[in-house]
This record gives C-alpha cells, sequence and structure tokens, in this order.
C-alpha cells in the first residue's frame, strides 16, 4: 500500500490545521501514518482506506481546479490598483464557495477514514499520533503537503509530467523513503521554485509572428520538430510548459494547413525558448 501521507491532495488538508481536527476528534492520514505500527491495520482495512483516499483524490480533482482559478483571479484583482472594494468582495465570496465542497469533502472523508479503524485503533492514534507528530516538528505533514501541492500542480497541465519533473520526483522520494526529511523538504521548496508553481496560469497563445521561420524544407522542419520535442523533456518550469502546450497547439493547426512557414516560425520560438530555459 502507498505511505497514507501522500494519498489525499493538499486541498482536503489545508483548510484545517491538525490541532483543529484533532480537537473535534477527528483522525489525519498523518496520525495514522504516525502511528502505523502500533494500530496494527489488517490489509483489509489498509485497502479500505486507500480506496477512500483514492475517491476522494478522484472528487477532489475538480475542486482544486476551481479553488485555484477562483484564487487567481482574486490575486489578480488584488494586485490591479483600479480593483474596487466591491470588486474584491466579489472575488473573495466566489473562492469562498469553491472552497465550501472542499471543506465537506474533507469531512466526510476523514470520518471515512476514522471509521475504518475499531475503537481502540481510534484510541491509539487519539492518544499517541500528537506526541509523534510534535516531535518531528511537523516536518514530515509539511513534506507531504508541499509535495501534494506541487502533485497537483503539475497534473492541472493535463500532461504526463517531463523526463526532468519525473526524475526530480523520484529523488524526493528517495529521501523521503530514507527518512531524509530535511533533505526533502529543501529538494521541494528548490523544485517549486524552479518549476514556478506559484505563479497565476496565463491563456495567452505566444506571438509567433514577428519570427523568421528558418529552414521551411519539409524533412528539415520534422527534423527540428523532434529536437524541440526531446528538448523540451527537460523542461522544469510550468509556465513555460504552458506556453509550449499553446504552441503545440497553433503548431498543429499550422500543420493541419499546410502553411510550412508558421510551421517554422513556431518551431523558431520554441528553439529560442529551449535555449534560453
Amino acid at each position: 500500500m502507498k505511505p497514507l501521507l501522500l494519498t489525499l491532495a493538499t486541498v482536503l488538508l489545508a483548510h484545517a490545521s491538525p490541532d483543529a481536527w484533532l480537537q473535534k476528534g477527528l483522525i489525519t492520514p498523518e496520525m495514522i501514518s504516525a502511528v502505523k505500527s502500533e494500530l496494527g491495520l489488517s490489509t483489509e482495512q489498509e485497502a479500505s482506506m486507500q480506496s477512500i483516499l483514492n475517491a476522494a483524490r478522484e472528487k477532489a480533482a475538480p475542486m482544486e481546479t476551481s479553488v485555484r482559478e477562483r484564487q487567481q483571479e482574486l490575486n489578480l484583482l488584488l494586485k490591479d490598483g483600479k480593483t474596487t472594494a466591491e470588486q474584491a468582495a466579489q472575488a473573495l465570496t466566489s473562492l469562498l464557495d469553491a472552497e465550501e465542497p472542499v471543506k465537506q469533502l474533507q469531512l466526510r472523508t476523514l470520518i471515512e477514514l476514522r471509521d475504518v479503524l475499531n475503537p481502540d485503533q481510534q484510541k491509539k492514534a487519539l492518544t499517541l499520533a500528537p506526541g509523534r507528530l510534535a516531535k518531528n516538528d511537523g516536518i514530515q505533514i509539511r513534506v507531504h503537503q508541499k509535495a501534494e501541492k506541487l502533485r497537483a500542480a503539475v497534473e492541472s497541465l493535463g500532461i504526463k509530467p517531463t523526463l526532468a519533473m519525473s526524475e526530480r520526483g523520484r529523488e524526493i522520494e528517495g529521501l523521503v523513503k530514507a527518512g531524509a526529511w530535511d533533505e526533502a523538504d529543501a529538494a521541494l521548496d528548490k523544485l517549486a521554485k524552479e518549476s514556478r508553481a506559484e505563479e497565476p496560469a496565463q491563456d495567452e497563445t505566444p506571438d509567433f509572428t514577428r519570427l523568421e521561420p528558418g529552414n521551411t524544407d519539409l524533412e528539415e522542419l520534422r527534423q527540428r520538430y523532434t529536437r524541440v520535442e526531446e528538448q523540451a523533456q527537460q523542461l522544469i518550469s510550468l509556465p513555460l510548459i504552458r506556453q509550449f502546450l499553446k504552441a503545440r497547439e497553433a503548431f498543429e493547426e499550422a500543420k493541419e494547413a499546410q502553411d510550412a512557414e508558421k510551421v517554422g516560425r513556431i518551431l523558431t520560438w520554441a528553439e529560442r525558448q529551449l535555449g534560453e530555459s
């Protein structure tokens, strides 16, 4: 079974701290993981928990998208000096409305997880977990929340992670498995910074019109495309990857229209971006 800490998306835990849930008597995946050896979970219990968490992640995906979009809208308004208080308030209301089903899902999921445990296991989790979590200073929670937040940002692209992203992810996973929490935390911070995951998504298609098409011989265009495709697998920056996705859409349209010059201009743009990245 996958580690329970890796299964709940950040959106399920971001709206209430573990302490707040503990005060209500609920048991988080972090608490279960912290005292898993003492709980003596059966194979059936672990499978049931994994099923609950998988279902929660599936339901959370569109909710995560909605929350991010509302958050980005509010951020943009707040950066605009012409935004009125009424406009900002409406955007905040929209964000809170988007967060409400997230909180409902969070609550239902945690209760379902709790109910998989028998009364004795619940008592052990509530009694032993707080001290265990406090001992590690919450770093495990931070690492897994950061990892899930980054995962959600990457998955929002709608494509498989690039090879470079996958390699970095495996390195961090190795650190986690080795118990090197400080190193994993630092590696996640570095990856989040390099990936620019916190930046709002931009939907503008790059401007290719002012670029030179370069060699538009059909075979040369194929070779250029292949090189671009291979080099793009080394990209880490999510905003740049989004631009490449827009460029790919334009490329397919130009290809369908048999517009070799436009294809060449798009490839020139891509080649320059890759040269600067």
